[in-house]
């Protein structure tokens, strides 16, 4: 949190999240092409590296790039959420403690420019919550303000059906990049990465079913597809805590890839 009573110290260098990198050309590439036919406009596209080699998404402007940036920052809350509610706050004060996408301060600056209303005070009360080993009850009413919060400050940036889609496109491949780090030969290797992969995973397909219930008709159907493409994906998450997974991490990049194609069709 950007208060100093609050602040934690980053277990990892601050990097910009815009730096493209061949490694995460190399993670990607070929999950798609294996999806479709290659194409100029998916060979393009590129993933985060894992934890230890992290870097960003290609480089965007604008409402999709703040819409990206706060999936981050949504993913992660989820997770911790998620574990602290099904008795795992030990690894839910973990996550917070270590995950670099926690940091309110690096989704602040573009809540302003954005024109969106800031949360740091509820994200600094459902932080507090973990710490302090809060009933479940109080946990998860923390939770759900704060994501509501997350909700109204994605809307008020008036982003176009296709900004909105491609931020979930980006979210995709930040999954998939998240997946083949964390999962090596169907073992999770590194289970921070392995639940990374699950929280992006997770904020996307929500925002898709937020979309699919939404009164804009464009973007409804466009969910609707997404959706569709994203059948089957829950399979590859056993749980947050799980040892072994799913070998092959390409669903979720051809997915990516999908979303990719639905969200240029409403431009």
């Amino acid at each position: 949190m950007s208060t100093s009573s609050n602040r934690r110290s980053r277990s990892v260098t601050p990097r910009r999240w815009v730096a493209a990198t061949a490694a995460s050309l190399a993670i990607l590439q070929p999950a798609l092409i294996a999806g479709f036919h290659p194409t100029p406009l998916h060979a393009s596209e590129s993933g985060e590296a894992g934890e230890a080699g992290e870097a960003g998404l290609p480089p965007t402007d604008g409402p999709a790039a703040f819409l990206t940036h706060l999936g981050y920052f949504e993913g992660t809350y989820r997770i911790i959420a998620t574990a602290y509610l099904a008795g795992q706050r030990g690894l839910a004060r973990e996550h917070l403690d270590l995950s670099h996408h926690a940091f309110y301060e690096d989704i602040e600056e573009e809540l302003a420019a954005n024109h969106a209303p800031g949360f740091e005070d509820l994200a600094a009360a459902f932080a507090a919550k973990i710490n302090a080993d809060a009933p479940d009850a109080e946990v998860e009413g923390a939770y759900r303000a704060l994501m509501n919060a997350v909700t109204s400050a994605a809307e008020a940036t008036g982003a176009t059906a296709y900004q909105q889609l491609i931020a979930l496109h980006r979210l995709m491949l930040l999954a998939a990049s998240e997946y083949q780090g964390g999962v090596g030969d169907g073992t999770v290797e590194m289970a921070i990465e392995y639940r990374d992969s699950w929280g992006f995973y997770s904020s996307a397909k929500a925002r898709a079913e937020h979309f699919a219930a939404g009164g804009d008709a464009t973007l409804a159907a466009a969910a609707a597809d997404v959706l569709r493409r994203m059948d089957g994906l829950d399979a590859l998450y056993p749980g947050l805590t799980a040892q072994t997974a799913a070998a092959d991490p390409s669903p979720l990049a051809v997915a990516a890839g999908w979303i990719e194609i639905i969200a240029l069709r409403t431009r």
